[in-house]
């Protein structure tokens, strides 16, 4: 995309954000859209949805979990893995999955309707034979072979949302999570509980009118899209991302949300990469990936001090298959409103700025 092409896409983006995106009115707010969590594979009104359940921090070997699906395509340059179809946009439905003992862990498409099902309420959404996910909000279980490793989860959902888009055609939120369950690799049985994200997204796609993929240039020209999830203590968990466009960064937040149902969003946000890995990742459509050694999120308050400044350093193998990026592991040190800590934390990273 030209670059004043796309300087004037950011603004009438941001204009319309402004406008139309309640999610920012809505922090600290309990979930009140629990009938939205299906899966609309026949919907005219979405044309792709999002499901995925994330665990930041996992005993060794495992260290993270993911479970990241998009069911039909998005029509953007950074999720759309045209390489990968094996049925029409609008008819696939892709997961990767998995944990850091899985490296290189699970990637699948699925043709919706022949080895993906799933029902119209969303009580099952089952990847082949690979993934299933059972259940009806708030309650949720998760079982899955995942390469070598075995996952059985049951989830409970907290009625404590965060909101990344709320609109009338984009609605992205995450729900905290309480999980427990465990991970077999091998003849070694690990047993863990604690938070999670539990992630849903639903949105109007070009694959409602066409059947084809559209070529690389009139896809949405998202090309950059950095997302960790970090649990602060045992009751608090904090969803830090940077979306760029046209080669430029368009917005950069940090969200925090309590077991007690609170929540923040904060509007004083950067994100650096401060080293890159000497090789970039090798994809399957051609062209490698630049990716992360460490990166920094910092945060500021209302009054412009440091809140959180947190260093993330990439300790894990990168996973393809998070749409045409990767996910993984990370190790993080942080100051959090002037006290150090350290943990691990969970990341995805796309980045197309090179095409």
């Amino acid at each position: 995309m030209h670059p004043l092409a796309a300087r004037a896409l950011r603004t009438g983006l941001a204009s319309a954000r402004r406008v139309f995106d309640t999610a920012d009115r809505s922090d600290g707010k309990p979930f009140s859209e629990p009938d939205i969590l299906r899966p609309h594979v026949d919907s005219r009104r979405f044309g792709w949805v999002h499901y995925g359940v994330m665990i930041p921090d996992l005993p060794e070997p495992h260290r993270f979990f993911s479970m990241m699906s998009l069911i039909g395509a998005t029509g953007s340059l950074a999720f759309d893995n045209d390489d990968a179809l094996v049925a029409p946009p609008r008819r696939n439905a892709s997961v990767v999955a998995g944990t850091a003992a899985s490296h290189p862990a699970h990637v699948g498409n699925y043709a919706i309707g022949d080895d993906f099902v799933s029902s119209p309420d969303g009580s099952l959404v089952r990847f082949g034979d690979d993934l299933t996910l059972t259940g009806r909000y708030p309650h949720y279980e998760l079982v899955g072979r995942l390469g070598e490793v075995d996952v059985a989860l049951t989830l409970t959902n907290t009625g404590t949302v965060s909101w990344f888009f709320r609109s009338p055609v984009y609605k992205h939120f995450g729900l905290l999570t309480e999980y427990a369950g465990t991970f077999t690799h091998g003849r070694t049985s690990v047993s863990a509980e604690g938070l999670c994200s539990f992630e849903y997204g639903a949105m109007p796609s070009p694959y409602l009118a066409r059947s084809t993929p559209l070529p690389p240039a009139a896809k949405a020209p998202l090309d950059q899209f950095v997302y960790q999830i970090v649990d602060l203590d045992p009751d608090t968990q904090i969803l830090l991302s940077r979306y760029g466009i046209g080669g430029a960064p368009f917005m950069t937040t940090a969200i925090l949300r309590t077991r007690e149902g609170a929540g923040r969003r904060f509007a004083d946000v950067d994100f650096e990469v401060l080293e890159v890995r000497p090789d970039p990742e090798p994809t399957p459509y051609g062209v490698p990936m630049p990716v992360p050694q460490r990166t920094r999120f910092l945060v500021r308050d209302d009054s412009g001090r440091p809140w959180l400044d947190l260093e993330a350093d990439m300790d894990t193998p990168f996973t393809y298959g998070l749409g045409t990026g990767f996910v993984t592991g990370f190790a993080f040190s942080a100051t959090w409103r002037g006290e150090t800590i350290s943990g691990r934390g969970y990341c995805e990273y796309i980045d197309r700025r090179g095409g």
